[in-house]
C-alpha cells in the first residue's frame, strides 16, 4: 500500500471515532436506586455523541461538561428513596342460572284415567368476590397465592416380570386465587405488570379458572379496571315425559389499585 493511501485511511479511522472518546469517564454512584432503573429516564437527555451505561449502583457517563451538569441535576431528582407500595386486586364473578320445563305423568286404566302436567321455572345467582393485597417496594416484584391442594387419585399400569401391575397413587393439584405484580412509579403515576388468576372447584368437580396478564398505567390511589369476561350458555333436554330448558351466564371483572405508603 502506498504511504499516502495509508495516511488517508488512518485519518479516516480517527475521524470515525465517537465523539464520546474525547470526554473523560465520569462515574456517579447512586444512594437509593439501582442504576439500571434510572438510566432509561436519563438516556433521552444524553447529547449526541455522548454515552451512558450502568453498573450496579453506579452510572457511567462520557459527555461534555455542560451535559454532565444537566445529567447530575436529573440524577439527583431521580435518585430518591424507594417507596413502599400496597398493590390491591379485586376479582369478582357473578353466576346466574335460570330454567324451566314441563313434565307429563299419567295412568291409563279402564274407567280410571289420570294425566298430570307439571311445569315450573326458577333462577339462581351466586357471587364470588376476592380482594387481596401485598406490599412491595417500587421496582420490586411480588406474588401472592391463596388456595388449597386437591388430592387426585391416579391409577397406572406398569410392566412387571409376571405381567402388568396396577399401581395407585395420590397427587395434589393446587387451586387458588392470587396475582403477580411488578410496579414502577414515576411521580404520581404507576406502571405495573400484573397477572391475576382466579380458580374454583365447580359443583361437578371441574376446576374453573380465569387468568389475565397485562401491563397498565394509572394514577396512584385510584382503581384501574384490568378487564372482564362474559360467558353464556343454553341447553334444552327432551324426554318421553317432557322437556327442560336452562340458561347460564358468568360475568367476571378484575380491578387494580396501587397506594404509596408514606
Amino acid at each position: 500500500m502506498r504511504p499516502s493511501a495509508a495516511c488517508f485511511l488512518l485519518a479516516g479511522a480517527v475521524l470515525a471515532q465517537p465523539v464520546a472518546a474525547d470526554y473523560g469517564l465520569t462515574i456517579i454512584p447512586l444512594r437509593h436506586r439501582p442504576a439500571e432503573q434510572v438510566v432509561p429516564s436519563l438516556r433521552p437527555m444524553v447529547e449526541q455523541g455522548g454515552a451512558i451505561s450502568s453498573m450496579g449502583d453506579k452510572i457511567l457517563l462520557r459527555v461534555s461538561p455542560g451535559n454532565l451538569a444537566e445529567l447530575r441535576t436529573a440524577i439527583a431528582a431521580l435518585d430518591t428513596p424507594l417507596r413502599r407500595l400496597v398493590v390491591s386486586v379485586r376479582q369478582g364473578e357473578v353466576r346466574e342460572a335460570s330454567g324451566g320445563g314441563v313434565g307429563v305423568d299419567g295412568r291409563l286404566e279402564p274407567g280410571n284415567s289420570r294425566v298430570i302436567i307439571r311445569g315450573g321455572a326458577g333462577s339462581s345467582e351466586q357471587r364470588d368476590d376476592v380482594s387481596q393485597q401485598v406490599q412491595v417496594v417500587e421496582g420490586g416484584r411480588a406474588l401472592i397465592q391463596v388456595g388449597q391442594s386437591l388430592p387426585l387419585m391416579m391409577r397406572e399400569w406398569r410392566a412387571a416380570p409376571g405381567g402388568w401391575v396396577q399401581v395407585d397413587s395420590v397427587r395434589y393439584m393446587d387451586v387458588g386465587t392470587g396475582f403477580y405484580a411488578a410496579p414502577q412509579v414515576v411521580g404520581n403515576q404507576v406502571t405495573i405488570e400484573i397477572s391475576p388468576s382466579m380458580e374454583r372447584l365447580g359443583a361437578d368437580g371441574v376446576v374453573e379458572s380465569s387468568r389475565l396478564a397485562t401491563t397498565v398505567s394509572g394514577a396512584l390511589g385510584s382503581w384501574i379496571p384490568l378487564g372482564g369476561s362474559a360467558t353464556t350458555g343454553q341447553a334444552t333436554r327432551y324426554g318421553t315425559g317432557g322437556y327442560a330448558q336452562g340458561a347460564r351466564r358468568v360475568d367476571g371483572q378484575v380491578w387494580l389499585r396501587v397506594d404509596a405508603l408514606e
